[in-house]
């Protein structure tokens, strides 16, 4: 079986053109030459980009003993057997967008470490890649997506949300996805979801209050769809009086002709959030590819970064803001999206986000805030949007730079003592991209650089850091030519594809507080080279059906160097992952490196 292929073609065609058109006006002189055209509006037309893959069943050899996908990232926790409990078994999801629920007990205990596994498997024919939540009270516990074809499982620590996982606890997870047999889409997936309590002394000073934002109408946190039309979403919260310390954590999803954001004019999406009206911090969405995205046989079995679940979260430290009320309006605004949709000529709803996120509030409800000042204040933002550095005969290269600074630092008076708190965000985002005139080939490049560093001195002292690295270079060239009418979808067309992909992210988190010093540190480095040839379906701008295959190559490279500490002990992981592809039957391809080693530090986790 083969999976569906996302594409961008089209709408890098329409930033083009519509750059070009600009150049005369600034007194540029430039020979005749073919711009891309955009298809007429009755026409149907693939987007000039990367694309959303699946394939019908064209085959799957080979046997896998155990989970056909996994992640590289593993967990050495205590050495004891952890007590299990289940959130869902053999849970069906056969086209259907709702939620699981279940109302699951955890019983009272001392649990130093608790895991949270999501296993998957895909049953019944050709299925989409599809997201893969689960929520607890509606918060967002798990974000990740599934493999497409056999089977997944991956595994996220959930510790830091212990005093919310307490008693009864309402779960909801969801694998969504779609069933439309007149295109050959008939699997369906069946998911189990488990915690793992491990036993020994509990963390201590963790969160204590959770508040999910953008509660939807099933009771989980997820957005409205935010588009370009709509690229601002703001919600009112209330702060409990005697909340000493509070962060934010926020999940997200490009969607449709922004899943491949990085290949967008422009290409920056910097998530801002606003906390009653100042600039309080800049989330810096993860480049996510899923298990059909670009070249689907990169992905089987070896899955991209933080696709199966996410591991990296971006932290905005909101307690010196607190300064402000605790009566709070807190927004969110996506940087571009209407730019690109303006750019590319394509309906600004196509360009649309999905996020989930939570605060988590350290609160001592016996010592309320008496008093409040801001010592300083703040926030810059600047992003250059898309240069034309070069116009050449085979066509243009463009750079973008984007960066903000974030510092903030106020005096929080409580009843009984008080604190000093200080919180600097700073970031730069670097994009470089080439595309030629037919708009068949295309180079993308994007590093998010950025750091998180907070401290709070007197009542409630702890420290905070993050910094991480994301850069992602992508090439591709492709050509598609219609063998039945492309007036409307579904369409055929031959359809040949090569490229490659780079990742190399690096994170690091840390924080501390009495009694408690937490690390984790995250050193990757993917590639991805290949591609196929065949007869694609085109069922919308973005997405495919492969019926046919007549050529396929893939090699891909994954190795981590991981580390986590708790309180100086825990252990070190090193992993390398290499998967190939060579046939047009056995597209499940071949794990043909499986290589972990782990070293204990200090005794390992206890």
């Amino acid at each position: 079986m083969v999976d569906i292929m996302r594409s961008s073609i089209p709408a890098l065609v329409a930033v083009l053109l519509a750059v070009l058109l600009m150049a005369p006006m600034a007194g540029a002189v430039s020979s005749p030459r073919a711009y891309p055209q955009l298809p007429a509006a009755h026409e149907a037309a693939p987007y000039p980009g990367p694309l959303n893959l699946a394939a019908r069943d064209l085959g799957v050899a080979g046997n896998h003993d155990g989970y056909y996908s996994f992640q590289a990232f593993r967990y050495v926790p205590p050495n004891e057997t952890p007590t299990v409990i289940w959130i869902g078994k053999n849970v069906v999801f056969n086209h259907t967008g709702l939620p699981y629920n279940a109302t699951v007990y955890i019983p009272p205990g001392n649990y130093s470490l608790i895991l949270l596994n999501m296993s998957i498997r895909e049953l019944g024919g050709t299925q989409y890649d599809t997201v893969a939540y689960v929520f607890a009270n509606g918060t967002p516990l798990l974000w990740g997506s599934t493999q497409e074809i056999l089977n997944s499982t991956t595994t996220v620590d959930v510790t830091l949300f212990e005093n919310l996982l307490r008693g009864p606890v309402r779960f909801q997870f969801m694998v969504p996805n779609g069933y439309a047999p007149s295109i050959g889409i008939t699997g369906y997936y069946v998911a189990n979801v488990s915690l793992l309590l491990y036993k020994g002394s509990p963390p201590p000073g963790l969160p204590n209050y959770f508040i999910p934002l953008f509660v939807n109408k099933l009771g989980y946190s997820m957005t409205p769809s935010i588009n370009a039309y709509n690229d601002y979403v703001e919600q009112q919260v209330t702060i409990p009086n005697g909340t000493y310390r509070a962060w934010l954590i926020l999940y997200t999803k490009g969607n449709a002709y922004d899943e491949f954001w990085y290949t967008n004019i422009p290409a920056v999406r910097y998530v801002k959030v606003y906390y009653n009206g100042h600039l309080a911090g800049v989330v810096n969405p993860f480049e996510t590819i899923y298990t059909g995205g670009i070249d689907l046989f990169w992905w089987k079995p070896v899955p991209s970064i933080n696709t199966l679940s996410f591991h990296m979260p971006d932290i905005v430290d909101l307690t010196p803001l607190l300064a402000y009320g605790l009566n709070a309006t807190l927004a969110i605004h996506i940087a571009d999206l209407l730019a690109s949709s303006e750019a590319l000529g394509v309906p600004g709803t196509e360009f649309n986000w999905n996020l989930g996120g939570v605060l988590l509030l350290w609160v001592n409800s016996s010592n309320p805030l008496v008093g409040a000042k801001v010592i300083t204040g703040q926030a810059s933002y600047h992003d250059s949007g898309p240069l034309i550095m070069n116009q050449g005969v085979a066509g243009l290269y463009f750079q973008e730079g984007a960066s903000y600074f974030i510092n903030y630092t106020s005096l929080l008076e409580f009843e009984h003592g008080q604190e000093v708190v200080s919180s600097q965000q700073e970031g730069v985002a670097t994009v470089d991209q080439a595309y030629n005139y037919a708009g068949t080939f295309a180079y993308n490049y994007l590093d998010e650089d950025f750091t998180v560093s907070s401290w709070a001195q007197g009542y409630g002292p702890y420290r905070l850091w993050v910094s991480a690295n994301w850069p992602v270079t992508l090439y591709y060239d492709f050509v598609a030519i219609p063998i039945t009418p492309p007036t409307r979808f579904p369409y055929n067309a031959t359809f040949l594809q090569n490229g490659s992909i780079a990742l190399a992210p690096t994170y690091a988190l840390s924080y501390a507080w009495p009694g408690y010093n937490f690390t984790e540190s995250l050193n990757y480095d993917l590639s991805a080279v290949g591609g196929f040839a065949g007869i694609l379906e085109f069922i919308n701008p973005t997405g495919a059906v492969i019926i046919g295959l007549t050529s396929n190559n893939a090699l891909t490279q994954k190795s981590l160097t991981a580390e986590v500490l708790v309180n100086g002990r825990g252990f070190e992981e090193n992993a390398y992952l290499e998967g190939f592809q060579n046939s047009t039957v056995n597209t499940a391809g071949y794990l043909i490196a499986n290589q972990f080693s782990y070293q204990l530090i200090n005794g390992g986790l206890q």
